[in-house]
């Protein structure tokens, strides 16, 4: 009785090893970013936009190098990309750089026109061909990147108020819905999206959240 017991489950394991659809999804909630931005002191900011190039990179190279008609769930994910018009900008991010985009980010004023061509490129992969951000793609990628400039700009502000410019996370966070929304169609909602925080985030939260409490109340520490 304990083998057919145990068959089914190490069948299960196994499957779950071999089939990538059973992976983690390319998702992530958008509040996360905010979250995770504002008890980083900003850190995040260069992390989240390393992440999210790397996995366009990828997956955008795992679609070119799988359109041979063997990998059904590929092939069904180019079908659904060019159906919705959304398939050329996605191949283009196989072209990216993530790494040294991301350095570019961390100077100023650099930063703003790499996060421009970002929002721009991710409000044409979203899924819906009426969609004005979409439609108005370039015009949208200069208002993410004005509003995040501006809000950085808080920093600027007397003590404890200067901590408001970790609120230039939420147009980091607008991106990555419309992100999620490509990711949908690419996955097909077969992928886990993941809910919680990872142990190492929740590290951070927690250290984040004792250092913006030691300045909010001890601004002379810093």
């Amino acid at each position: 009785m304990k083998t057919s017991k145990s068959r089914p489950a190490e069948n299960q394991s196994d499957t779950a090893l071999a089939d990538p659809i059973l992976l983690d999804s390319q998702q992530q909630p958008a509040w996360h970013v905010v979250v995770l931005s504002f008890f980083t002191l900003g850190a995040y900011n260069m992390y989240w936009l390393y992440r999210n190039l790397n996995s366009l990179c990828q997956g955008s190279n795992q679609l070119q190098q799988g359109i041979d008609g063997k990998d059904p769930e590929l092939e069904d994910a180019h079908i659904k990309l060019g159906r919705d018009g959304t398939l050329e900008t996605y191949l283009k991010f196989g072209q990216a750089r993530p790494i040294f985009t991301t350095a570019l980010f961390a100077i100023p004023v650099v930063n703003l026109l790499v996060l421009l061509g970002f929002a721009h490129m991710s409000a044409q992969l979203i899924p819906d061909r009426n969609s004005f951000m979409r439609k108005n793609s370039q015009f949208t990628g200069f208002v993410i990147a004005l509003l995040f400039g501006a809000l950085t700009l808080l920093i600027r502000l007397p003590e404890p108020f200067e901590l408001l410019y970790l609120t230039s996370a939420l147009p980091l966070a607008i991106v990555q819905i419309w992100l999620n929304r490509h990711w949908k169609v690419v996955e097909d909602n077969k992928r886990i999206a993941r809910q919680a925080f990872s142990p190492l985030e929740l590290v951070a939260i927690i250290t984040g959240a004792s250092i913006i409490g030691l300045i909010a109340i001890h601004p002379d520490i810093k």
